[in-house]
């Protein structure tokens, strides 16, 4: 959550003791036991000026997106940005039953499984770390342009936003593209809803 300017840590410890070696430095002092370019780096994220967050595809929270949807088992490549969803239904996000804490369901969905599919447009290549900002109850798997770039297990309460390796970003093109998630259900409250943010960490100094 440090994009939305809340970040902690627990620091232990400066050095070894008696009875435990998790110091960054040895007992006596005389051999630092990390790479400190790298934990420098790490920490950087921690105290530096927080990342700028960017809207690259909105989710639903605060206005409802048109997604297509299935809740039968689509085709093996229901996930390619070029499968036909024609026959598929059209509907808002998120997707859940109302009863669910957190949501904001435009759509139900009220049985084990559903697949959505949504296209968006770029106008120019993108730059900083792409994150995948979601809302889920339960399982799920998503695609971007056919390349699955999060598989996620049991839910969340309210949105988050969840950086993705680079090869995410590297998924991207500009023009059209896609996204497609499955998400499945075991019990309980139900919702599925996902969009796509931009962290660029501006320079400390």
């Amino acid at each position: 959550m440090i994009a939305d300017g809340l970040s902690a840590a627990v620091y232990t410890q400066t050095t070894d003791v008696e009875i435990e070696v998790n110091g960054f430095m040895t007992y006596d002092r005389e051999v630092i036991k990390f790479d400190e370019e790298r934990v420098r780096e790490l920490h950087t994220v921690l105290y530096g000026p927080p990342p700028v967050k960017t809207v690259l595809v909105a989710t639903s929270e605060n206005s409802g997106q048109s997604w297509t949807a299935t809740a039968v088992q689509p085709a093996a490549d229901w996930s390619s940005p070029d499968f036909d969803d024609s026959d598929w239904a059209t509907g808002e996000g998120g997707f859940g039953t109302p009863d669910t804490p957190g949501t904001v369901v435009r759509t139900e969905w009220n049985n084990s499984d559903i697949w959505i599919r949504r296209e968006f447009e770029l106008t120019a290549e993108v730059e900083g770390q792409l994150a995948l900002r979601i809302h889920h109850d339960e399982d799920c798997e998503m695609f971007l342009n056919g390349e699955q770039i999060a598989s996620l297990t049991g839910y969340t309460t309210g949105y988050v936003d969840i950086p993705l390796d680079t090869s995410a970003a590297e998924s991207l093109r500009e023009g059209l593209n896609s996204l497609a998630i499955h998400c499945h259900q075991t019990g309980g409250g139900q919702y599925i809803d996902a969009g796509l943010t931009l962290l660029t960490y501006p320079a400390s100094e």
